[in-house]
């Protein structure tokens, strides 16, 4: 049954593409699932549409009300209008009437007792190749050959390599040099992963992630060793854990690298590296 024509008000986040500021422009379906609309602009950005109930992106347009009860009317390759703060679909419009902001990631997500919560629930095929980019990273190396071999790899709208990335931006921060050592090697790479999975790549070396993600960084910023602190952990590491058919567990691998390798006492730079960190793996499935 087709929806009716309704208007559905949203709040934009800070941190979304200028297109939807910006005058009417077209843009095209990425995916149309129950809770999210994922849109190509014309402009190459990303906008994530998303109910109250999806999984808010950092750069999403957030629907105040229920929105859309018999899907979004649209398929994916179908194209729409974007601009004026407005999303016009076939049977609704999605008008931006107030904003929200986004939180960082903490600088300091801490480590110690914390570190084996989070290592158990993250993908085990992707901790040995997140721990060794951190590693090379923080030493100052090259680590341009084993992100060109994570950037897109596996499958889905944020492919396993891409999510493990996002993870170690996030936990680096720290160490601002080593953030920007991965993001230099992957922004010339994003041609080769899916354009929601480059934006989000782009957020997470700016320090931003979903709620359930910033979250756990604030509980890890301040974890104790008592039972409840511990119990307040673990349920925050399977929020996380719970995000999309692996996404969670990927995004866990990259964060374990980055803290173990931080937790290590610093290693000499290596300064005759030719530039390369072997693979641990040679890819892995979303």
């Amino acid at each position: 049954m087709a929806q009716r024509a309704t208007s559905w008000p949203a709040a934009a986040s800070a941190r979304a593409t200028p297109a939807l500021a910006g005058p009417r422009a077209g843009a095209t379906v990425l995916a149309s699932l129950p809770q999210a609309l994922y849109l190509r602009c014309d402009d190459g950005s990303v906008l994530p549409v998303v109910t109250g109930s999806g999984l808010r992106l950092p750069s999403s347009l957030v629907l105040g009300s229920k929105g859309p009860t018999d899907g979004w009317g649209v398929r994916p390759g179908d194209h729409v209008v974007v601009g004026a703060a407005e999303v016009v679909l076939p049977t609704a419009t999605v008008r931006v009437v107030r904003t929200w902001v986004p939180v960082r990631f903490p600088v300091n997500a801490g480590t110690g007792a914390s570190l084996p919560v989070v290592a158990a629930s993250a993908s085990a095929q992707w901790r040995a190749r997140a721990l060794a980019v951190a590693r090379a990273a923080l030493r100052g190396d090259d680590v341009t050959g084993a992100v060109a071999g994570m950037v897109g790899s596996g499958q889905g709208l944020t492919p396993s390599g891409d999510d493990v990335l996002c993870g170690l931006q996030l936990g680096l921060r720290p160490v601002p040099r080593a953030v920007t050592a991965v993001w230099a090697a992957v922004a010339p790479r994003l041609g080769a992963t899916t354009s929601l999975s480059a934006s989000l790549l782009a957020e997470s070396a700016e320090g931003y992630a979903v709620p359930a993600v910033v979250h756990l960084g604030s509980v890890l910023a301040g974890a104790g060793v008592g039972p409840d602190s511990m119990a307040v952990l673990r349920r925050a590491v399977r929020e996380v854990a719970g995000i999309g058919h692996s996404s969670g567990a990927d995004l866990l691998a990259g964060l374990a690298g980055a803290l173990s390798a931080l937790a290590e006492p610093p290693a000499p730079r290596a300064h005759h590296s030719t530039g390369a960190v072997r693979p641990a793996l040679a890819g892995a499935h979303a």
